[in-house]
């Protein structure tokens, strides 16, 4: 009796837990990403690896520009960035509901700006307006993939209303340099709230290009690793800690994997890219050497060894979450 009532529990919790990550989920659309043409029925793939699919305890390859290095974008295909304006992606949790649905399995299902086509928004994990937790563009001024390592994402944009609209703006800063050869590596990230569905983070890449740089655009901070420090009501802490936060550039938020994490945040105090991390919303322009107060900042970062220790946690490493690379 004892045993039926825990192989009962043990199935009501599966079930409870895997459901939600059946649903559909979000990707950043456009033609210069990786994996741009990837299927669920693509044979490179013992798994389903279309670009929606969410990324949890996944292996340092798979997680990795999502495992579509082997799916490259065609060279002319480059998405611009116009330094000092908006650049907008489209969002959408499936690429028929995107400009480009003539590419895609289903055809056309776009519905205006819904990013999820006849679907709530509680298929891409947010129970309203009022739950999205922001995502990012981040850039490496390198179109070599091959020599990119995580560390080297500058993250330089945040919309803090992301997941929500399937057209998303994302603000580009004035001072942004040009790529070397015209073409940069970029790549899109989101983590959801976790009050609706599974957890798991997002990216993907894409080939980029810088449009009306100046000719004397200060070249980037070296990007070090976001800290949690913002208000945190959810957790009990009602006030911002500033002299907690990462000031300056910042790497993207690696989060729930097996392996290669600079986040070791809990299950259900996930990072975010909003001001809980000190991403501001629109533009990061606080990425640049722009002066010697910045440069001399950015010295001290390079020697300094970010603390592994979450201020959610009250500075106790769970060792679940603990992953070195």
């Amino acid at each position: 009796m004892i045993y039926s009532i825990s192989h009962l529990f043990f199935v009501v919790v599966v079930v409870v837990v895997v459901v939600p990550s059946v649903h559909a989920h979000i990707a950043f659309w456009h033609p210069s990403m990786w994996g741009f043409n990837v299927t669920d029925k693509d044979p490179a793939y013992s798994y389903d690896n279309r670009p929606v699919v969410p990324l949890a305890r996944m292996t340092f390859d798979e997680w990795w520009f999502h495992n579509h290095l082997p799916y490259p974008p065609h060279p002319n295909d480059v998405f611009e960035l116009p330094a000092g304006k908006a650049a907008i992606a489209e969002l959408g949790c499936n690429k028929g509901a995107t400009t480009w649905w003539n590419s895609s399995e289903g055809g056309d299902v776009r519905q205006g700006d819904w990013p999820c086509p006849k679907s709530t928004s509680v298929q891409f994990h947010t129970t309203g307006i009022n739950d999205v937790k922001g995502c990012a563009l981040a850039i490496v001024h390198e179109s070599d993939v091959s020599k990119i390592q995580p560390e080297d994402f500058t993250v330089f944009s945040v919309n803090q209303t992301c997941v929500w609209h399937r057209f998303t703006e994302f603000q580009i800063p004035a001072d942004m340099p040009a790529c070397p050869g015209g073409k940069c590596t970029c790549a899109w990230f989101w983590i959801h709230s976790p009050d609706s569905g599974s957890e798991q983070m997002y990216m993907n890449a894409f080939q980029c290009t810088v449009t009306g740089s100046k000719p004397d655009a200060p070249a980037l901070m070296k990007p070090q690793v976001a800290r949690r420090c913002g208000a945190d009501p959810e957790h009990g802490i009602t006030q911002p800690t500033p002299s907690n936060c990462t000031h300056g550039a910042k790497q993207p938020l690696y989060w729930l994997q097996d392996e290669g994490n600079n986040m070791f945040e809990d299950y259900m105090g996930p990072p975010f890219y909003n001001d809980l991390y000190d991403f501001k919303d629109g533009a990061q322009n606080d990425i640049f050497m722009t002066s010697t107060n910045n440069a001399a900042q950015n010295q001290k970062r390079d020697t300094y060894q970010p603390s592994r220790f979450s201020r959610f946690w009250d500075n106790e490493l769970h060792a679940s979450r603990e992953v070195t690379v």
